[in-house]
């Protein structure tokens, strides 16, 4: 008797399951920065990924959220994503600093009704693939000489235009 139900058992199970299995064999588009930005991506509210590094500094996006710009070939993205997730970024691209290279995992929205019908993905998952490095700058001295030339040549201009009015008074 107890074999008798089994398969039954098995083809509901089976039946039951198969919309979960769908849900979780959603396809991730692998993507970039301007891709994301192109209205013609045809990406939304679809599951995108793709790698930047994360510039700026976090800001705080509300209900335990914060907004991430990861710039992607030349193009910044913000992502939206729990607190917790960040834990992982320690440094933020600026002048001084190139920042983490992260991969974000999320649903693109190219026009968010929670957020002002702008453009972003809401982050599922973030991994780091590279910690962020100082940056060097060299000092190029000849620009400063070439500052100072200009600023001379600016004072004489000047110099010149008072005399100029100067002379015509009297």
């Amino acid at each position: 008797m107890k074999r008798r139900l089994l398969i039954p058992a098995l083809l509901a199970l089976a039946v039951l399951a198969a919309p979960a299995f769908a849900v979780a064999a959603e396809t991730i588009h692998d993507t970039t920065g301007p891709e994301i930005a192109s209205s013609e991506s045809g990406f939304d509210g679809a599951i995108v990924r793709f790698e930047g590094e994360v510039v700026s500094e976090p800001l705080f996006g509300g209900q335990g959220h914060v907004w991430v710009n990861v710039l992607s070939e030349g193009t910044a993205i913000g992502v939206w994503m729990p607190d917790e997730m960040t834990a992982e970024i320690e440094v933020f691209g600026r002048y001084s600093h190139t920042g983490d290279i992260v991969r974000v995992t999320g649903r693109l929205s190219e026009a968010c009704d929670a957020h002002g019908g702008d453009l972003d993905v809401h982050a599922e998952s973030l991994e780091l693939l590279e910690r962020g490095q100082r940056r060097e700058h060299s000092v190029e001295w000849w620009k400063l000489g070439v500052g100072l030339v200009g600023l001379g040549l600016a004072y004489a201009g000047w110099w010149r235009m008072r005399r100029k009015d100067e002379g015509a008074e009297w």
